[in-house]
Order: C-alpha cells, then structure tokens, then sequence
C-alpha cells in the first residue's frame, strides 16, 4: 500500500509541476464606455508557459447584492505570454459570450474582449494587473471601452 501511494503521490507532483494552473479572483473596473464594475474569478491553464488558456466568469456587484443572477459574461481567453523568472506579461483575446435575459449568447461574431498585463509571483500567491477593451477583427477600433482589473490568486 506504501509503494502505491508513494508512486501516486509522484504522479501527482508530475502532473501538478507539468501541467501547472492558477485560480484567481478578480476586481474589474471600466474606466470609459459603460462604466461598470465586475467581480470575477479565473482558471488559469500553463500560467507560466508561452501559452496558455484562460477560463473565468465575471458578474456585476448587484448579482451579489440582490441574489439574482441578471448578467453573467464566462470569458475563454487564449494568453500569449512571456515568463521571466517571478515575473509574466501577457497579452490575451477572447470571443464575448453573455448570459442575459436568461439565455446564452455570442455578444458578436467581429468584436472580442482583448487583454493585456504582468503577473507577479510570490511563492504559491500571484498578483496580477492589467487593462482590455474590446476591438474588432480588424484591430482598427476599440469601441471607447477601457477597463482596468487586479487579481490576486493562488498557483499550483
């Protein structure tokens, strides 16, 4: 039984060192266009590869105010990044889903939520700052919406 676990327990930290991710927590504020704030959480998948994916679910502060779940906008961000010992930048695009009047839906087929930022990490805890906006598949506009987001997160 020893010999089991001991090799399970490898497995494990191979895994977890090979494939390694980070949940974060978020706090996002537009600083033109709408003007809103966000709450959100992430999972990030490679955190410190030169790719990696990004899966995370932000919701306004009267979701959680009121208890009722009016909007929800689930984000699936591809990150080209550069890892430079404790320290990451990158840069991020992702199509703009939206749950909105009880339904699911493609907010639009030529515009896309876009990312940038750098990434500090500190043993198991990761700091992140950084701003989007959204363009068009033509990178020639940005809409006139700008936000900026911390989070902070734990790496595994």
């Amino acid at each position: 039984m020893k010999t089991k676990s001991f090799i399970l327990f490898f497995i494990l930290i191979f895994a977890i060192s090979t494939f390694s991710f980070e949940i974060s927590g978020s706090y996002l504020m537009e600083l033109s266009g709408y003007e809103r704030t966000f709450y959100g959480g992430s999972l990030t998948l490679g955190d410190k590869d030169i790719l990696g994916l990004e899966v995370g679910v932000f919701i306004p502060p009267e979701t959680i105010e009121t208890g009722k779940l009016t909007y929800l906008q689930p984000t699936a961000f591809v990150l080209f990044q550069l890892p430079i010992k404790n320290f990451k930048v990158f840069a991020g695009i992702s199509p703009i889903f939206q749950f909105y009047e009880n339904e699911f839906s493609l907010y639009s087929y030529t515009m896309y939520l876009t990312k940038v930022g750098a990434s500090l990490y500190l043993g198991p805890l990761v700091f992140t700052a950084g701003a989007n906006t959204i363009i068009d598949l033509s990178f020639q506009q940005t809409f006139g919406i700008y936000g900026v987001y911390g989070e902070l997160g734990l790496r595994f």
